[in-house]
């Protein structure tokens, strides 16, 4: 399997899956106003990548949310005995994921301690102001999405 991510603030990425069909994505919600310009950005950017493909339409589309951290860096927690989580991929949870992962299923199986997770744990605590900072980063999105290959 091949997966590729820029390093843009609204990053995009693609990867082919299991059956070989291209998976391409970025960053924003297929609601509302952002339905028309995910959708529309998608479709400009990809033709950029691969002039063949112009005119393709998506088989499927989605979005879900993001799990944010206001440093970037993902958490790892202890949640209760023998239940643990790492998450705040920061949209970019292709590589780590799989990496954490594999962490995780190996201090599961009583191979690894949590000091020797690759990130330290840290306690819950809830997001400041986070309606606010989903909006911000949503009509963000939305503006690049918008503007990009346009100006």
């Amino acid at each position: 399997m091949y997966g590729e991510a820029d390093t843009r603030q609204v990053l995009s990425s693609l990867r082919f899956d299991d059956r070989s069909r291209l998976v391409f994505g970025s960053v924003g919600a297929l609601r509302g106003s952002g339905l028309g310009i995910h959708r529309n950005w998608g479709r400009r950017a990809l033709a950029r990548i691969f002039p063949a493909l112009r005119g393709v339409e998506f088989e499927h589309e989605w979005y879900g949310r993001i799990g944010m951290t206001s440093d970037a860096i993902p958490r790892f927690h202890q949640l209760a005995r023998n239940a643990v989580s790492v998450s705040g991929y920061n949209g970019r949870g292709i590589a780590p994921g799989t990496t954490f992962g594999r962490d995780l299923a190996h201090l599961a199986a009583g191979k690894i301690t949590p000091a020797d997770l690759s990130l330290p744990e840290m306690p819950l605590t809830a997001p400041r102001f986070r309606v606010l900072r989903e909006s911000v980063y949503e009509f963000g999105s939305q503006l690049v999405h918008w503007t990009d290959a346009r100006l």
